[in-house]
């Protein structure tokens, strides 16, 4: 499939290449804590060209976040005495300071806990924007009750084997077809594996590029930023061009590890590094 990447006008300016939302991170009550995977997301939009990226995280781990991703703009989510989400509370913060961001990326290093999961069933339930649904987003939709899976929001769900299998079983899907698991919930699927499977329920494109050097952790929550940094950058149409989005985010992010691997072998990479790779194989595929 020919995929076209989004325009760059010569004059425009941050506002016109679109804002990504990032929402994750956690702190649980085991005390794991997770910051990284949120900030890989963040920084992987900006480098796919978007014009700007917030980062929502709970606010007693925002500032560590803000750290790794210093040209965002930090969101905080309030917490209770123990340290959990409120989720009523955190919508509105999300409401109201990420109004304008086209896209909305969630889950990475997010926790699938009851506040998370009430946080997503509310986001998944408008029309707005599109939303990239990723990690313990899957997880956390994947158990919420039956009349809470409908989506109303246009999805993108990046699942890799495991996540798959939860949200199959939710969907009552059987086997392991990324397009009827679109079907069933009307959205666009990426299938992730040794190869990726991207669908909408009707078109389906099979990508091999890539290698083992991306089986590293963070590696997803990449790909899930460069899919949302693309989204935004196709304006106000970008609802028309997910699949598109999809289709091409998964091949920069395959051929960003190649990239990697022509230099240093397929061994020993580190999430980060996918993220200097990215404007150059956009370059390439540009030309």
């Amino acid at each position: 499939m020919r995929c076209q990447l989004p325009t760059r006008a010569k004059d425009g300016h941050k506002g016109t290449f679109g804002s990504v939302c990032v929402i994750g991170g956690q702190r649980s009550e085991d005390g794991a804590v997770m910051i990284g995977a949120p900030t890989l997301t963040a920084n992987a939009a900006m480098r796919s060209g978007c014009g700007k990226v917030m980062l929502a995280m709970p606010q007693h781990l925002l500032q560590t976040g803000l750290s790794m991703v210093p040209v965002a703009t930090g969101i905080e989510l309030p917490i209770d005495e123990v340290g959990r989400l409120i989720p009523s509370a955190a919508i509105e913060a999300i409401d109201r300071h990420a109004a304008g961001c086209r896209c909305i990326a969630i889950g990475p290093g997010f926790g699938s806990d009851w506040p998370q999961q009430q946080i997503i069933a509310t986001l998944l339930s408008r029309e707005d924007r599109p939303i990239v649904l990723d990690a313990d987003g899957l997880n956390s939709f994947s158990q919420l009750a039956s009349g809470q899976l409908e989506l109303r929001a246009p999805t993108i769900m990046t699942p890799h084997v495991g996540e798959f299998k939860r949200l199959a079983k939710a969907a009552g899907v059987g086997g392991d077809s990324a397009e009827a698991l679109a079907q069933a919930f009307g959205c666009v699927v990426v299938l992730k594996s040794h190869t990726t499977i991207v669908s909408d329920g009707v078109r389906t494109e099979e990508l091999k590029e890539g290698g083992v050097e991306l089986a590293t952790g963070g590696s997803g929550d990449v790909l899930t930023g460069i899919i949302a940094g693309l989204i935004v950058q196709y304006g106000v149409d970008c609802i028309e061009h997910l699949f598109e989005a999809c289709v091409l985010g998964t091949r920069i992010h395959a051929m960003a590890g190649e990239s990697f691997a022509k230099e240093h072998g397929n061994n020993g990479m580190l999430a980060t590094d996918l993220l200097t790779h990215v404007p150059g194989v956009i370059h390439s595929l540009r030309n």
